[in-house]
């Protein structure tokens, strides 16, 4: 019986480890999708650090609570996880405490909807983290293959550059106007990748 019991621990022990590992994949696959120009539903899917990186810790930590009966691995195994939880909840309450209002607005390509242009504006309250930040994407294409590129990122702190304008002044062609600089850019009519006029 005893030792059914402790084939069956080690089987949970490893897809314990399996999962959390695999989360972890999971995220950087959607930490890497977020870039300018990766594919936006996988980026919406899996660049959440909380829940993917949450449950690999969570799954890490009952992997090595479960693990090695020789105690002083099991002492160290423990103390590097807890440790490692406590880190990640430190880390999760101070992203949660710098919170900020946030709009978005959508405008569709005069071509058609294939192309939209995104503005997000978040609005940080007081503290060290004051001021108004802007995002102005590009979303191209639809369902699995749809991207969204990155066109701006605009503000923060109190002195730096301000939206002014970000709109399509053409049927391929967007413009964003800040109180410090003026960029065009065009779409490419193959990949809808924008490129900046020069």
């Amino acid at each position: 019986m005893k030792r059914g019991t402790s084939r069956a621990r080690r089987v949970l022990v490893r897809l314990l480890a399996v999962a959390g590992l695999a989360a972890v994949l999971l995220y950087t696959e959607g930490q890497w999708e977020s870039r300018s120009g990766g594919r936006m539903l996988v980026a919406d899917l899996l660049n959440r650090p909380e829940p993917l990186l949450g449950g690999a810790l969570a799954a890490l930590i009952a992997a090595a609570w479960l693990g090695d009966s020789r105690p002083a691995v099991r002492t160290a195994t423990r103390t590097v996880t807890v440790t490692a939880g406590v880190v990640f909840l430190t880390g999760v309450l101070a992203a949660h405490k710098v919170s900020a209002a946030e709009t978005r607005s959508r405008e569709d390509a005069p071509a058609g909807a294939e192309h939209a242009l995104i503005v997000v504006h978040r609005s940080y309250a007081a503290g060290s983290a004051a001021g108004e930040h802007w995002q102005v994407l590009l979303e191209s294409g639809a369902g699995w293959s749809a991207r969204r590129w990155s066109l701006a990122d605009i503000g923060r702190g109190p002195g730096d550059a301000r939206l002014v304008t970000a709109n399509w002044t053409g049927r391929s062609q967007i413009t964003v106007v800040t109180d410090s600089y003026r960029r065009v850019f065009n779409l490419d009519q193959d990949s809808g990748e924008p490129v900046e006029a020069r």
